[in-house]
């Protein structure tokens, strides 16, 4: 698991950096950034329709090398052409063209569907690259991705015959196998926030770790002249954002919202894993060093190729949370659940469909811990409108600990409590895409302290309603070991795993697992 940073230290590295003098933030950073200078022209758009299906060319830079690929840029879920050189979420100016610019590339950047499947982006980028390779006077382009629009770019080239006119595809934090957030937020747990959120779009949707076992099992290998280059991040995002809270929920390395297990393509060749969360990975300050010489050469030392496509199994899944979450039925809504002795810190987040809802942790004495909501997560990302507020405990109680909102009628919640220390639940939901009716093994491990006596559940859940079936485990060899029947009906299912017991010292524990698997008809 990821460890929790104190929020106290959190705020006193926040007070650090905000008393450093104007001269030393405006420093650049050293060398690449100084190719990074001149601020280009802003980009041409081509074509009128004020929205996907926009392209725009960049300036030609006086120093413009022809012999160097044209880079085509492509956004990722809830963007558009502009991420490239407008404001980051976090971060300030994207400087990415700039960076392109400076060097002597001819740019061009394209707005897809921000909400749309790979399908639909897939088939509208393969149309944007005639255009584009016929405006240059070129065969082929190498296109530069973040995030959602990596799996876009790889469903045109494989799906819709764009492999003829691309080079290279370098992706940046792209979730080639889907990300767990994703999961969440077609759970039972979230299902009510994301649905008054309409946050169940088509984007989210596919970015479900099952979902992306499907793309894959039908993707992988079937471009071969199309070379793929990967960079990962594994940095929190800022304190209170969507990307503090994935950075908590995700367990392993990850940018906030991508596992570094995800955003390394099968059968491409991994860059680099720096310390970037989602949202700079994009920038040309933070990522242009490392794909540079992948640019214009075959490669560059230090890459690795990774390894052949294997679908999404492993023990990937978040291990050290209770999740709490549903609507505000009459105005109010509490819920209970146990922390067990040897646990050292938590961090309760609190995600609310409204600034309106106010949410408090009561500790077994009686000792109440406000959780305020101030922040609200942003366009594009999976909860994007909700509002999220956290707080930390330090050394909790043992027992049971009760969690109260109160907001309106038509609002909802949710509670991802993050815990350092005591019980470890490692979930393996298997790989690969399931038939319909087919019998998959779930695996389910404990570590940590001793364990005096445990049971554990999944329920299989679709869209975040209500639940499709119910599954025990049984112990066998130390694990727990269940057999989830797949349903008849085709898409991706959400399975909620709830492991409860008692450690050897008498003490009540509990974890919640989230993941997903697809069930298809057929195979690749």
């Amino acid at each position: 698991m990821r460890r929790i940073v104190p929020l106290f230290l959190v705020c006193s590295l926040m007070l650090a950096s905000a008393s450093v003098s104007p001269v030393q933030a405006a420093r650049p950073p050293e060398g690449a950034a100084a190719a990074a200078a001149a601020a280009p022209p802003v980009p041409t758009r081509v074509g009128m329709t004020l929205g996907a299906g926009d392209w725009y060319v960049g300036a030609t830079p006086p120093n413009v090398d022809p012999a160097k690929p044209v880079l085509v840029f492509v956004h990722g879920k809830g963007g558009s052409a502009s991420v490239w050189w407008d404001e980051t979420t976090y971060h300030g100016t994207n400087d990415m063209y700039a960076y392109a610019y400076n060097n002597g590339y001819r740019t061009a950047f394209v707005s897809l569907h921000p909400e749309g499947t790979m399908w639909a982006n897939g088939q509208l980028l393969s149309s944007l690259l005639n255009s584009i390779t016929s405006y240059f006077g070129v065969n082929r382009v190498t296109i530069v991705a973040h995030s959602k629009g990596g799996v876009d770019a790889n469903a045109a080239s494989v799906h819709y015959g764009a492999a003829p006119k691309i080079r290279e595809v370098i992706t940046l934090g792209t979730p080639h196998r889907g990300t767990p957030v994703a999961d969440l937020a077609y759970s039972d747990w979230a299902g009510w926030l994301a649905e008054l959120l309409g946050q169940r779009t088509d984007a989210a949707y596919v970015m479900q770790t099952g979902y992306m076992d499907y793309f894959r099992s039908v993707t992988d290998g079937l471009d071969p002249a199309v070379r793929y280059s990967t960079v990962s991040g594994y940095k929190c995002g800022p304190v209170f954002t969507a990307l503090w809270l994935g950075c908590m929920y995700i367990s392993g390395e990850d940018d906030g919202l991508v596992p570094v297990w995800s955003a390394e393509k099968p059968g491409g060749t991994h860059l680099r894993t720096g310390y970037w969360d989602h949202d700079e990975i994009r920038m040309g300050s933070r990522v242009w060093s490392t794909i540079a010489p992948r640019l214009t050469a075959a490669g560059s030392p230090g890459e690795r190729a990774v390894a052949a496509p294997q679908p999404y199994g492993g023990e990937a899944a978040p291990g050290n949370l209770i999740l709490r979450g549903g609507p505000v039925s009459g105005g109010s809504a509490a819920a209970s659940f146990p922390v067990e002795r040897g646990v050292t810190a938590v961090t309760f987040h609190v995600l609310g469909s409204s600034a309106d809802l106010s949410a408090s942790l009561v500790a077994p004495d009686g000792t109440v811990h406000p959780v305020k909501l101030t922040g609200r997560i942003d366009e594009g990302e999976v909860l994007a409108g909700a509002w999220i507020g956290s707080a930390e405990v330090q050394r909790p109680q043992a027992g049971e600990w009760r969690l109260e909102v109160t907001g309106a009628k038509e609002s909802a919640y949710l509670m991802v409590a993050a815990l350092e220390g005591g019980v470890q639940a490692v979930l393996d939901r298997g790989a690969g895409v399931s038939l319909p009716g087919e019998s998959r093994p779930v695996t389910l491990r404990l570590l940590g302290p001793a364990v005096a006596e445990s049971r554990a559940e999944a329920r299989l859940v679709r869209d975040g309603a209500a639940a499709l079936g119910h599954a025990e485990f049984r112990s066998e060899g130390g694990r727990h070991v269940a057999l989830v029947e797949a349903p008849e009906e085709a898409g991706v299912h959400a399975l909620s795993v709830t492991v409860t017991g008692t450690l050897r010292d008498g003490s009540a524990f509990e974890r919640n697992l989230v993941t997903s698997f697809a069930v298809f008809d057929a195979g690749p």
